[in-house]
């Protein structure tokens, strides 16, 4: 076991039992610990992600271990930003594993696992610089309250030509977080496409786009591509897409991918200076 003065570039502010915490309390923090809380809660009752299907939640796993697997040698020394339950690190054994999060019941989870954890927002980046092979960041670019801060902290433990694995929504609708009747006060709070993300880590972030692939294709009203002159669009699209997966199941993939757009984009970045 690493002791912090191997790992870190400063001292925790506190420790949670042998967690290391680098982040002090905020409102910012306490709601993701809420929803962690009501995830746990809900996935006891249901054995499952209450919020999304357990074969939706393979798939984007998967979209994004496939990028993980081409460059995680043996041995890789590899950070997962909002490392959550854990889960993507469990399937990288052979890895030197280390995670982030600010929900401390995800990190419980995840030290179970054999996951070095620590609890800092990812603002407050606690490990040393040209610490990491590789560091993966799911699901959280889209939460962060400082985009542009939390991506140069990343970017900054990335050794030199290290690689950056990222996975956001794709093209989301983000008005049903303003709703009043929604749970929880910080969620989601921008979008992203393929254009936005290459825009960013180029210009902004001086980083090579090595690859990158969309996923989870649901057939939702609002992820229709195509608007046709009738308010029974939805119904018709979804009805076509039944059909054609009944009728024609080796024709349904490419079909469904015509028309619906996808939920996630990965991207494989590489670092390319300091």
């Amino acid at each position: 076991m690493n002791s912090t003065g191997d790992i870190y570039s400063k001292e925790p502010v506190s420790f949670h039992g042998s967690i290391p915490v680098f982040s002090t309390l905020n409102e910012y923090i306490e709601n993701y610990e809420k929803i962690a809380r009501d995830h746990l809660r809900g996935a006891s009752d249901t054995c499952s992600n209450p919020w999304i299907e357990e074969e939706s939640w393979k798939i984007l796993e998967n979209s994004t271990l496939e990028l993980i697997v081409k460059w995680a040698r043996p041995g890789a020394r590899i950070l997962d930003v909002g490392v959550g339950l854990g889960r993507l690190l469990d399937m990288l054994p052979e890895c030197e594993r280390y995670g982030m999060d600010i929900a401390i019941p995800y990190l419980e989870i995840s030290r179970e696992k054999g996951i070095e954890v620590c609890m800092a927002m990812v603002e407050d980046m606690p490990y040393k610089d040209s610490f990491f092979d590789i560091v993966i960041c799911t699901d959280v670019l889209e939460h962060v309250l400082d985009f542009h801060l939390s991506v140069q902290k990343m970017l900054a433990v990335l050794k030199p030509a290290g690689i950056l694995i990222i996975r956001v929504p794709y093209k989301e609708c983000l008005g049903s977080y303003l709703s009043e009747e929604y749970p929880y006060y910080y969620v989601h709070i921008r979008s992203f496409d393929e254009h936005s993300l290459i825009l960013q880590f180029t210009r902004c972030f001086k980083c090579k786009v090595l690859e990158f692939n969309k996923t989870l294709y649901l057939v939702n009203e609002d992820r229709f591509r195509y608007r046709l002159p009738t308010k029974l669009n939805p119904r018709i699209q979804s009805k076509f897409l039944k059909v054609t997966k009944k009728l024609l199941p080796k024709r349904y993939p490419s079909v469904l991918k015509a028309l619906v757009e996808p939920t996630c984009i990965n991207m494989t970045l590489q670092k390319i200076s300091d």
